[in-house]
């Protein structure tokens, strides 16, 4: 295919990519977990963000929380303001793809095996485009969207830094990205430090590989010492600030925040993918990326293949090793870079088929299933209640009265939606019944043990009103 339709295909990718993004984003009232980045963001000044957020948001450090504290100051605190954030940053993370998906072809020899070098991007960029999880994540008030722009990012510019092709500034410019980009992103979720580890394991297997073969053959001419002495940089640049952000996540974790994750089965990483994907697009897209590594086998591109294979079973790897020995934390929001290198890997697989009529028709197939995933999820509302139960709470209550609110974590997004005045009557629901004039607003009910859930309701008999996914209840 030439490289006009490419081009037009990623224009596709950035038009529909954007316009589901940024669809109606003000409609889902504001989560219990978007409510933490609002309270550590809307601090007054930038070192209360920092305080604030290693209270509110452990398990990163305050970059998204001063990103979004400075967006706040401009376009202020709605939700559809402050989601308008991570929305375009989900569209940037489309061209990302884009461009780490050809900087992957070019700079690892892979372009000749599989296509062109810029048909096997422009799919990867519309099936990342169309994916109801990145979507999700796009429309999100949480620090999941810059974490991956730029871990994208950081892929760019590590590939250019391992080229055969990377001579004078620009290898230096790859290099510095390289290390400002990834410990960029650590910062703003430690998870991102499982993409230095892929990075750091294909190094290592690159460098065994290379000395059984030639150096003029496949990968013998690409750089690995100076990414690697790169990747160690970025970590060095947190080094400072790595002890207080360690004994906070330690001690947060000891004290049951990560407790509501639950142990997967051995095939989690399978089913991981398969809800990220999708059901029905998984169908198409699993046996797309099983192809693309075939054909990268195939095409000799083994060095190409295997970055691409340690980027996507590294991370997964390292969460289920420390699920199993520590604490589970197996969730899809944690590995998302190698989510997205999955949607790469068949994104180059469906470049690759010969015949342009079959690709047509599956890319055809691949958007209308993914479109259908997300029109049935928009069309759905999923979201708590929280702003009409903290008006009704705020109704029912007797004056200088408190408003109890279960789970603890949900405080914040009842302060959210109450009047400035009244955000310091709320708190989070004691263990023991007390004897204080309370309106309890109770949402997670259907994870509750049921001799707590009946303590609670009997602590609080009257029910005030049953909403979606949450209720108002009162002495």
């Amino acid at each position: 295919m030439a490289r006009t339709p490419a081009l037009a295909l990623l224009a596709l990718a950035i038009i529909l990519g954007a316009g589901l993004r940024f669809y109606k984003l003000g409609t889902a009232e504001l989560t219990a977990d978007e409510a933490a980045s609002w309270a550590g963001a809307s601090a007054p000044y930038l070192g209360a963000v920092v305080k604030r957020q290693r209270v509110l948001d452990p398990g990163k450090l305050a970059l998204y929380d001063a990103v979004l504290h400075g967006w706040i100051r401009l376009n202020g605190d709605g939700a559809e303001a402050m989601r308008t954030l991570s929305a375009v940053l989900g569209t940037i993370a489309i061209v990302l793809v884009f461009a780490a998906t050809r900087e992957l072809m070019l700079d690892l020899g892979m372009a000749g095996g599989t296509g062109s070098a810029e048909l096997g991007p422009a799919l990867a960029a519309l099936i990342a485009a169309v994916n109801l999880t990145l979507i999700d994540q796009a429309r999100t008030v949480r620090m999941y969207p810059l974490t991956l722009v730029l871990e994208l990012a950081q892929v760019v510019c590590f590939l250019r830094a391992a080229s055969a092709r990377a001579r004078g500034s620009r290898q230096a410019a790859s290099l510095f990205g390289t290390t400002v980009f990834g410990a960029l992103a650590t910062a703003s979720n430690f998870t991102a430090a499982l993409l230095i580890a892929a990075e750091a394991t294909w190094l290592g297997w690159a460098a065994l590989r290379r000395r059984g073969v030639a150096r003029g053959g496949n990968g013998g001419g690409l750089h690995l010492l100076l990414p690697a002495l790169a990747l160690c940089a970025g970590m060095a640049l947190l080094a400072p600030m790595a002890p207080v952000a360690g004994r906070t996540s330690i001690a947060v974790v000891h004290a049951g925040v990560l407790d509501w994750s639950h142990l997967r089965p051995p095939w989690w990483p399978l089913a991981m993918m398969r809800s990220a994907s999708g059901k029905a697009p998984f169908l198409l897209l699993l046996p797309l990326a099983i192809y693309g590594g075939w054909r990268m086998g195939r095409g000799g591109d083994a060095m190409g293949l295997g970055f691409m294979l340690c980027w996507m079973l590294v991370p997964v790897a390292i969460v289920m090793a420390v699920s199993y020995a520590f604490t589970p934390f197996e969730e899809i929001r944690y590995v998302i870079s190698s989510v997205a290198a999955f949607f790469i890997l068949a994104g180059i697989g469906l470049a690759a088929i010969g015949d342009a009529r079959l690709r047509t028709a599956l890319i055809v197939l691949l958007v209308g299933l993914s479109l259908d995933h997300v029109r049935r999820d928009f069309a759905k509302p999923q979201y708590v209640e929280w702003r009409e139960a903290t008006a009704l709470a705020l109704a029912a209550g007797a004056p200088g009265g408190t408003i109890a609110v279960l789970p603890a974590y949900a405080v914040n997004v009842v302060r959210y939606y109450l009047p400035p005045e009244s955000s310091a009557n709320v708190e989070p629901a004691a263990e023991r019944c007390d004897t204080g004039q309370r309106v309890l607003i109770l949402g997670g009910a259907e994870v509750l043990a049921p001799t707590r859930l009946a303590a609670l309701r009997g602590c609080d008999p009257l029910l005030v009103r049953q909403l979606r996914l949450v209720e108002v209840r009162k002495r």
